[in-house]
């Protein structure tokens, strides 16, 4: 009976095999000799290959047990955090060790999902590749430690090993940055894979397996999407705006305000929407165009040598903010999107303010100033602005395209590229977007006429 035990838990045993081998790796870094180093690769190279053997014997001798599905994926994920000691040594930086490990947290939240909700995500194809690049990888990161010692005090064991990693040694720089960030690449696609599976499985079982309610359930999870992004760029810009990072800052609002426009245009292609989609879309133009832009307003006027500056600053962006505010309140109170708005929009508010620091003539203190006061008001206005989809018979049709192409050149400009010579024409565009907008803001006049 005790022999049939240890046979059913054979795999579990060589499961806790690599926690235990995690934990000797750790015990054994930083290195502080030679030998150490060889002996470290040897126990990463044999606790790495558990992984596959445990796997492989549960399915070869059909000897699957609860509590190896439990053990399995947590030592899989105690094995990931080798990352760890290899981020204290220096051969790799720690954001792409965020990127990974995040991953693997998030798997574990949404199987945790998945059992809560009665699905079953099988592994992806994806996954298995991630591993499958991940810990080697892991392995020539750790022979990439340079250690000052001789081979002649090596154990005759182990000199083999020693001479493949002397030649991972000489391996360009290049070479090793190229092989993490394809393991960083691979890494988000399986999550996104699984998370594709897992929202594909959910939506099945609450359709009840009518596949075309799923579909059309998933199909409403996209332009959402669209949205989240804009909500959490927002709030990267945001903290950018705090610690005075206009350029990087000001681009992220761009691509929120094209997010902006898509996420609209993607819902209505797909002949979806959903109450959450405009709660979140709410939510995402309160922190986007009103918190992040309000946050640079205030910094930019505190760099100006007033003497009132220190109490302008936080009223020129609350007073911002509040406009912000209370022209989307106005637009939620009105039932949302019309071929008419009342008062600018808050995108183009929030573009006209963003591109004043990047532009040298429009960061003149009372240039924007002026314009920040200016954009404010015409937000609150009564002042009638046309919805871009009912600008088809109009002039301001002709201004779309040209729009588009200014923003990316006006983010292109707004990234630190070599263009050497070219660098004092790069404001150039973002003067040229910043016309085009303005263009749009004085429109109500020829609304008016016609």
């Amino acid at each position: 009976m005790t022999s049939s035990f240890y046979r059913r838990q054979l795999a579990n045993i060589i499961s806790l095999l690599r926690i235990v081998g995690v934990c000797l790796i750790f015990l054994m870094t930083p290195f502080d000799s030679l030998e150490a180093q060889l002996w470290t690769i040897v126990v990463f190279t044999l606790v790495s290959a558990t992984d596959f053997l445990d796997g492989f014997i549960a399915r070869k001798l059909n000897i699957v047990t609860d509590l190896g599905k439990v053990l399995d994926p947590l030592a899989d994920k105690i094995l990931i955090l080798v990352f760890l000691p290899l981020v204290l040594m220096k051969v790799i930086s720690p954001f792409p060790v965020f990127i990974i490990l995040t991953r693997e947290f998030a798997i574990m939240a949404l199987r945790v999902l998945s059992a809560k909700y009665g699905t079953i995500v099988a592994a992806s194809t994806g996954g298995k590749f991630k591993t499958a690049l991940t810990l080697p990888l892991c392995g020539i990161l750790f022979g990439r430690v340079l250690i000052e010692g001789s081979p002649d005090t090596l154990p005759t064991l182990l000199l083999p090993l020693y001479e493949v990693m002397t030649w991972v040694q000489l391996w360009p720089q290049w070479v090793i940055s190229t092989l993490i960030w394809l393991t960083v690449v691979v890494t988000i696609w399986s999550f996104l894979e699984y998370f594709a599976a897992f929202l594909w499985a959910k939506a099945l079982t609450d359709a009840s397996g009518d596949t075309e309610a799923a579909k059309k359930s998933i199909r409403s999870l996209i332009p959402n999407a669209i949205t989240l992004g804009n909500l959490i760029l927002g709030l990267i810009a945001t903290i950018l705006g705090f610690i005075s990072d206009f350029h990087y800052a000001t681009l992220i609002i761009l691509i929120c305000i094209f997010l902006d426009g898509l996420d609209g245009r993607v819902a209505r292609l797909l002949g979806v929407s959903s109450d959450l989609g405009a709660k979140l879309d709410s939510r995402a133009d309160h922190v986007s165009f009103g918190v992040a832009p309000a946050v640079l307003i205030y910094q930019m006027v505190s760099t100006f040598q007033f003497a009132f500056s220190e109490w302008l600053a936080p009223l020129l962006g609350i007073g911002y903010y509040f406009s912000v505010h209370y022209r989307l309140q106005r637009f939620d109170r009105n039932g949302g999107h019309s071929d008419c708005f009342e008062g600018v929009p808050s995108p183009v508010g929030a573009g006209l303010v963003i591109l004043m620091p990047a532009a040298p003539l429009l960061s003149l203190p009372w240039v924007f100033i002026t314009a920040v006061i200016g954009i404010s008001l015409a937000m609150v206005s009564r002042l009638p602005y046309l919805h871009s989809h009912a600008s088809r018979g109009t002039v301001l049709r002709y201004l779309h395209m040209p729009t588009l192409t200014f923003m990316g050149l006006s983010a292109l400009a707004l990234l630190p590229l070599p263009f050497g010579a070219l660098s004092a024409f790069r404001a150039i565009p973002i003067y040229i977007l910043f016309t085009l907008i303005l263009l749009y803001v004085v429109s109500p006049a020829y609304i008016k006429r016609q």
